[in-house]
């Protein structure tokens, strides 16, 4: 066997695909959570403010993502942590994307305002995690794509 043969290769080392994309999307919603906190990247007062002219923010809307950003960065420990949660936040935001399709309480949208662009942002982030989420957690940490290694003793003869 030469050195470059694949089955001569060090078992990878450090973090797993899974978990830089759980720390991507924990770091986003620190930042967005940050800039929702920045008088000038958000337009208009109290319940009528945007984010960048464009999201509806509140100050739950604040707190839900640097609550979120927060636990994503802590849950990109392990592999299997980091995907469990890109599961669970990702169906949470699904879910507030598809509530914001319906027509609402004013006592709820009060509170978490929704506009077309934060239905689309949720939907989509949402939908987003739980496919990297449930993709990890049913092909697992363990398996790998590509072909199969050959049985002992099929392969060629050493040289």
């Amino acid at each position: 066997m030469t050195s470059t043969d694949p089955e001569t290769r060090a078992p990878r080392r450090g973090p797993a695909p899974v978990q830089g994309m759980g720390m991507l999307i924990g770091l986003l919603f620190l930042v967005l959570g940050a800039f929702e906190l920045m008088p000038g990247v958000t337009i208009g007062d109290g319940a009528a403010r945007a984010l960048f002219g464009v999201f509806a923010v509140s100050g739950a809307w604040t707190l839900a993502h640097l609550l979120t950003g927060a636990a994503a960065v802590f849950c990109t420990r392990s592999s299997r942590w980091a995907a469990r949660f890109l599961v669970v936040a990702g169906a949470a935001y699904t879910v507030v994307g598809l509530a914001g399709l319906l027509p609402l309480p004013r006592a709820v949208t009060d509170v978490l305002p929704m506009n077309t662009g934060g239905v689309c942002l949720a939907l989509g982030l949402g939908t987003a995690m739980l496919i990297l989420g449930a993709g990890w957690l049913r092909r697992g940490p363990g398996r790998r794509r590509g072909p199969r290694r050959p049985a002992a003793g099929t392969g060629p003869a050493p040289l």
